[in-house]
C-alpha cells in the first residue's frame, strides 16, 4: 500500500527527528504507513466538492458559550444559508 503523500505530510516522515520516532517507538516507514493510512481515509471517506453536506446534529451554546440543552440539526435548515464557526472553546 504505497500512496503519493502530499508535500506538507513527506516532509513530516522526512524531517522526523530520530529522538522524536525512538520515544513513540516507531521508525520512519511506520511513521509513513500510519500517515498513507490516514491519507487514504480521508480521500476515500471525505465529503467531495460539489457532494451534499453531511448531515449532524449539535447542542447551541448561548451569547456566553455556555450550553443550552437545545439542538440543532443542520437539515433543518435546508435552503437558508448559514454559517459555522468550528474551534476549541476549552
Amino acid at each position: 500500500m504505497s500512496v503519493t503523500l502530499p508535500e506538507k505530510f513527506e516532509k513530516i516522515v522526512v524531517n522526523a527527528a530520530d529522538e522524536w520516532l525512538e520515544t513513540r517507538g516507531m521508525t520512519r516507514d511506520q511513521l509513513r504507513g500510519f500517515i498513507e493510512k490516514r491519507v487514504i481515509r480521508d480521500r476515500d471517506h471525505s465529503p467531495k466538492v460539489g457532494d451534499d453536506a453531511p448531515d449532524f446534529e449539535l447542542e447551541r451554546l448561548d451569547a456566553r458559550g455556555k450550553r443550552t440543552g437545545k439542538m440543532e440539526r443542520l437539515s433543518s435548515h435546508f435552503g437558508t444559508p448559514i454559517g459555522l464557526i468550528f474551534g476549541s472553546y476549552t
